[in-house]
């Protein structure tokens, strides 16, 4: 198969590309860096034209994954018009340039979209179909269900061939820690480098490690059936649940960092929801199963970011 990855150099998008490139596919990596690669183009997801001349370069495509996207919560409330630009009138032109092709699209949504029903309850793929968008916690939330709707309305109206993928508490190797990068990456770095870090209250998810969740989205390539005027989505994570405290616990036991560096607080009242319950059936279906505990996969973020911090890493 031959596809395009918007965002494609990102944290995902590089680990997804080594994947499908391994499996034999073809595959071209879209995003914003000044880059030289023969499988790479750089390309603007908001300029319509960037998109059209992609297309017209590469001829045609059978599926986009649009990964492209301003993420996180922090992000979405410091710079609201640059999200919403991005992450929907991106994923407008994406749909656009997918018709165009007859190429099928793989839209990168995201956990945040189900909201405060979270806190409520265990979620399923169904339950944003009774979800008022009033219960949307922050504005990343908010682009995203807004993307899946657009999505969903040239499914059903205008014969768009897509499916959405809706990711839980990806971590890794490979993300340079910051006050908009994951709990864990914040953590890790913090533990490393002698600084205080601090875990929610009461908060509770479960981590899903990159190359599970790379195996989940694979299979929803190679075993999700697009049929006509349907539009269906998928939870990729684990469950395998976990207090943010016991995950603090975890990075300090491997990074021997003193436990006074922990501090526990209370959860902020806005923006996110404390815990994070779902069900990834659908996905179960397909053949997923967890390959890397929580613990076995912090061991391996820890090294990446100690070889970071120690300067032996030319990340």
């Amino acid at each position: 198969m031959k596809i395009l990855l918007t965002g494609g150099l990102g944290f995902i998008g590089r680990m997804l590309k080594v994947k499908l490139q391994a499996k034999g596919h073809e595959v071209i990596a879209l995003d914003l860096q000044v880059r030289d690669y023969d499988d790479y183009v750089r390309a603007d997801v908001t300029e319509f034209l960037d998109l059209w001349r992609t297309a017209k370069t590469f001829d045609k495509f059978d599926y986009v994954v649009h990964m492209a996207g301003e993420v996180g919560r922090l992000v979405g409330e410091e710079h609201p018009h640059k999200m919403i630009r991005v992450n929907d009138i991106g994923t407008l032109n994406v749909i656009h340039i997918c018709m165009e092709m007859g190429s099928n699209l793989v839209y990168f949504s995201t956990s945040e979209i189900y909201g405060r029903l979270l806190d409520i309850q265990e979620v399923t793929e169904e339950s944003v179909n009774h979800l008022s968008p009033f219960m949307l916690s922050n504005v990343y939330a908010i682009s995203k269900y807004f993307g899946e709707a657009l999505v969903n309305h040239y499914v059903t109206n205008y014969n768009l061939k897509a499916v959405g993928i809706r990711p839980f508490m990806v971590y890794g190797p490979g993300v340079i820690s910051s006050k908009y990068k994951s709990a864990i990456d914040q953590f890790i770095y913090n533990a490393l480098t002698g600084k205080e870090f601090y875990v929610h209250r009461g908060s509770e998810r479960a981590w899903c490690y990159i190359d599970d969740f790379i195996d989940g989205v694979m299979l929803v390539l190679e075993k999700h059936e697009f049929r006509d005027n349907v539009y269906e989505a998928y939870n990729i994570g684990t469950q395998e649940y976990k207090t943010m405290e016991e995950v603090g616990e975890i990075v300090l036991k491997y990074t021997k960092a003193p436990g006074e560096l922990m501090k526990i607080v209370e959860p902020p009242e806005k923006f996110l929801v404390t815990r994070k319950r779902f069900s990834n059936k659908k996905l179960l279906n397909l053949g997923f199963e967890q390959k890397v505990p929580l613990e076995e996969g912090i061991k391996r973020t820890i090294e990446w970011h100690r070889s970071v911090v120690s300067g032996n890493n030319n990340w």
